[in-house]
């Protein structure tokens, strides 16, 4: 029998690397190796070199198998402009050993490269791994990509988490990014509320960027331009009247008739302001006091509710007992139950202060949080508010210890205080 000689030298001599290596591993170094290598790619914008195999490709992938298999076949080296050699090599890596690295700075590009090839279970790798990775202060460029690469189910969850926790996300970089069709997507939800300044001014440094994207000079003219029919989608009456003639109107983006029509709106509400919408009140006020009652002159005072929920719920506020000379704060902290069950509650150490806008009423104010708190049905809450003031106050005599809100049963027990919350106002999630 003809023995075969493997080594370039004619040695004899064979170079075991495969022994005890999986497939994958097998795979893996043949690539980075180069060895066999039989298609080459230019890849980037400088056009670098990189080799692979035809098998492994067209195996993996029906685009790659139609590049480099069927009669229109590339003979010559494949030029990839679009993305850089880093992040094509890492689509590599996954082709040939089922596994890859995701940062939140690779998987959108890596997410592009799967639909583009057709990879389908590496685009379900990056599009889990997008979900998992959603918060508060990347939710808007998710949403950005989840709407470029036609991902429903991504883009509805990013756009949940965009409203639910709509005081933090107005303020992160990426809202001011959103295109045009997201941007409106947003603002037209009846959950995106312009109760305060803070949302306001987001939307303009939207539009402004806008005017900036689109080579525009950056004028009130052009700001309203841009935010086209989406204005109308802005429902400014919450804001109040003072609010409303302290941003709005200088903001140049109403005209004198808009203006006009919902400062009278909020004078008389029912006055008809078309074509601006009027979203609905989703909230619900929760009134936990019967009845209220003088006290004396008190320097500071607070007062703790214990709250549980049996279905999550958002607290968007409260209405505390007071007047103008009154400040007030508000505390929260979260409590757990035992992974073991009959344990009792556990209490979280950490402990918050929530902040809120204040509006006064007559004996009255309403402390509208920044952002609404999510009460999670497997939780309870502690919130204390503390209130000061020089003047004689009013409090409350009594609280109801089981409340219902729709399904929701929302159990409240006083810890301490003398009855300084009069409601709650609270929406289910």
């Amino acid at each position: 029998m003809a023995s075969v000689e493997v080594s370039g030298d004619n040695s004899g001599f064979v170079d075991n690397w495969q022994s005890g290596k999986t497939l994958a591993e097998c795979n893996l170094h043949m690539l980075t190796s180069e060895d066999s290598c039989d298609v080459s790619f230019l890849v980037g914008k400088e056009g670098k070199l990189v080799r692979a195999h035809r098998y492994v490709l067209s195996s993996r992938s029906c685009v790659f198998y139609a590049m480099l298999c069927g009669p229109l076949a590339e003979k010559e080296d494949i030029k990839i402009p679009d993305v850089e050699e880093e992040l094509f090599s890492e689509a590599l890596r996954y082709l040939y050993t089922d596994k890859t690295i995701l940062t939140a700075k690779n998987v959108t590009g890596l997410l592009y490269l799967a639909k583009k090839y057709s990879v389908g279970a590496l685009e379900r790798l990056c599009v889990a791994y997008l979900e998992s990775s959603l918060t508060a202060e990347n939710a808007c460029v998710i949403l950005e990509q989840a709407h470029v690469f036609d991902e429903e189910k991504l883009f509805d969850r990013a756009l949940k988490c965009i409203i639910e926790r709509c005081g933090t996300v107005v303020r992160s970089p990426g809202f001011k990014t959103l295109c045009t069709s997201c941007f409106h997507k947003v603002v037209s939800s009846d959950k995106f509320l312009t109760i305060d300044e803070t949302r306001f001014n987001a939307a303009l440094l939207w539009a402004e960027t806008e005017c900036k994207r689109q080579g525009r000079e950056v004028s009130p003219e052009n700001k309203r331009l841009v935010l086209g029919e989406t204005v109308y989608e802005l429902d400014f009456t919450p804001m109040g009247m003072e609010a409303f003639a302290k941003v709005v109107v200088p903001s140049g983006i109403l005209s004198g008739d808009e203006c006009t029509k919902l400062l009278c709106h909020m004078v008389l509400p029912g006055t008809d302001v078309a074509p601006f919408k009027i979203k609905p009140e989703l909230d619900t006020w929760v009134t936990l006091y019967a009845d209220r009652i003088d006290r004396d002159q008190c320097q500071k005072e607070s007062n703790i509710l214990i709250i549980a929920c049996s279905e999550d719920m958002r607290l968007l506020g409260l209405r505390a007992f007071g007047d103008d000379s009154c400040k007030y704060s508000i505390c929260l902290r979260k409590e757990c139950r035992r992974p073991i069950a009959g344990r009792g509650w556990k209490a979280k150490l950490n402990r918050e202060e929530l902040p809120a806008v204040v509006r006064r009423f007559p004996n009255e104010v309403e402390l509208k949080l920044s952002e609404a708190l999510i009460l999670e049905k497997s939780c309870r809450y502690e919130i204390e508010v503390r209130r000061e003031s020089n003047k004689s106050g009013l409090s409350g005599s009594s609280v109801f210890n089981n409340i219902t809100v729709g399904e929701c049963q929302i159990s409240v027990r006083e810890e301490r205080g003398p009855g300084l919350i009069s409601r709650l106002i609270m929406e289910e999630t």
